[in-house]
């Protein structure tokens, strides 16, 4: 199995930051107590993206973990705010008293975020996206940035991960990846060695990935689960992972084939559970 962690001791469990600052998720001090209270609990990988809550999920990454030696930050560039959508960042603050107001409003908000969002794939963008992110996490180098999402074609293409390779080069990133969204792009992404990390949706009762998984695992190419507990049916509400998520959690964080989990909770007492879950585990055989 292939370790992202500094130190194989660690609890293999990272934390997803997509809606840490943003109007459906944690802002201000409870944002700053949940990411303490995820070092307390021992996570030490943190997942986000530049477009995460308008770039709000960075700065509150850069603000409490910043250079840290042991923690791992994994970024992502690739996708940008539509016009319109950058035309309500000045309006956060209002739409999140709304949403904490109405549970309609809430699911409303989480179904918009669900939505396909513009992207960008050429070397000047990516490169501009990274220094962003750089910025705002208060980093020289990221240790894992990757490709939000991107197509099968794209990755075939080999000009966006060339765009990152050349930033690993550099030494602004530490690890390339793609975070991708169906098997036909991790399928393209295995075929690309310059690729060493890749997060992968796998969903409970989902097998359509295995051989995909048992290849990575063969070439040394490094697996972050994500929506483990159901992703965005999970967040909206249209499902409850609360009968399986300790066994979930558990039984992903001792496969072999995967280098951890992540999970996406702002609240702190299923940070709590999570953290639990994962440190039960033990290590994979």
């Amino acid at each position: 199995m292939t370790s992202l962690l500094p130190d194989d001791r660690m609890l293999r469990l990272g934390l997803g930051c997509s809606r840490l600052g943003s109007v459906n998720g944690s802002t201000g001090d409870e944002a700053r107590a949940l990411l303490r209270l995820a070092l307390d609990e021992g996570i030490r990988v943190f997942d986000t993206s530049n477009i995460y809550a308008q770039g709000d999920s960075e700065r509150y990454l850069g603000e409490i973990i910043g250079s840290r030696a042991d923690c791992v930050i994994c970024s992502k560039g690739g996708k940008y705010l539509s016009p319109v959508k950058r035309l309500l960042v000045p309006f956060k603050g209002l739409l999140r008293r709304l949403v904490r107001r109405s549970g309609s409003a809430r699911q409303g908000v989480a179904r918009a975020r669900a939505q396909p969002m513009p992207m960008r794939w050429d070397p000047a963008f990516l490169a501009r996206s990274l220094e962003g992110s750089l910025k705002r996490l208060r980093r020289d180098r990221i240790d894992i940035y990757m490709l939000h999402s991107p197509s099968a074609a794209v990755l075939r293409a080999g000009v966006a991960i060339g765009a990152l390779e050349t930033a690993r080069i550099a030494g602004k990133i530490g690890r390339v990846g793609a975070s991708i969204d169906d098997l036909a792009a991790m399928e393209a992404a295995l075929d690309d060695p310059r690729i060493t990390v890749l997060q992968v949706p796998l969903h409970r009762g989902d097998a359509s990935y295995d051989a995909a998984l048992a290849r990575a695992a063969a070439q040394g190419v490094a697996i972050i689960a994500r929506e483990i507990l159901g992703g965005p049916a999970a967040i909206s509400g249209g499902a409850s992972p609360a009968g399986f998520a300790a066994a979930r959690i558990a039984e992903m964080a001792r496969r072999p084939d995967i280098a951890l989990p992540l999970v996406g909770t702002t609240k702190p007492a299923h940070l709590r559970a999570a953290a639990a879950a994962a440190a039960g585990a033990g290590r994979p055989a």
